[in-house]
């Protein structure tokens, strides 16, 4: 009443929240060989959550993912719990989500892993069992057979030939064509049979 009066300057400070969803920042796509054995881990998931305050992330594969795949929630290694082959399952589909401690999730990155396919069947030998007979005294190194095969049950790197072990030691190979050649001057009355494998 009586008039006398005070000032008390305030400041009201706003606390930020953890309100923007993390973004993945890893790829859409992930590979591994086949055969390369069950348990692996096949992806890592990483994410930004920068936008904001952060609380940390965790990671989970959205509903829909590859019944084979499991995600560690603290690192974001993916797992593949079989042991892939191409054959049987080329590739496989998961969906990334990163959720921060508030509880705001990101886009889902899906993510397609590929089974790449390695050549794992063994060519068959195409050519026959018996050479054609060749006349004696027709001269040394002549090729006298040509081996050929056939590697398109799966990949194919190409295909090198070779004589085994017990093959005759008057025959040799071309690795890369399959000519045999006889390196000696055939004569019957001296050895009426070569064999080789």
């Amino acid at each position: 009443a009586a008039g006398n009066a005070s000032d008390q300057a305030v400041t009201l400070g706003i606390n930020a929240l953890d309100e923007v969803a993390p973004s993945i920042t890893s790829g859409a796509t992930a590979t591994s060989d086949e055969n390369s054995g069950a348990g692996q881990v096949v992806y890592t998931a990483t994410a930004d959550d920068s936008a904001d305050i952060s609380g940390g992330v965790s990671f989970s594969l959205a509903q829909g993912s590859d019944a084979a795949l499991s995600i560690n929630a603290d690192t974001g290694a993916v797992t593949l719990s079989t042991d892939p082959d191409h054959e049987t399952q080329a590739t496989y589909s998961f969906t990334v989500v990163a959720t921060d401690a508030a509880g705001n999730a990101s886009e889902g990155q899906a993510v397609t892993l590929a089974v790449n396919d390695l050549d794992e069947v063994a060519p068959s030998i195409t050519s026959g069992a018996t050479a054609t007979a060749i006349d004696e005294n027709a001269g040394a190194n002549q090729v006298i057979y040509t081996a050929t095969a056939d590697d398109t049950s799966d990949i194919s790197g190409g295909v090198s030939f070779s004589l085994a072990t017990g093959s005759d030691a008057a025959l040799s190979i071309d690795a890369d064509t399959g000519a045999v050649t006889l390196s000696t001057d055939p004569d019957h009355e001296t050895q009426a049979t070569y064999s080789f494998t």
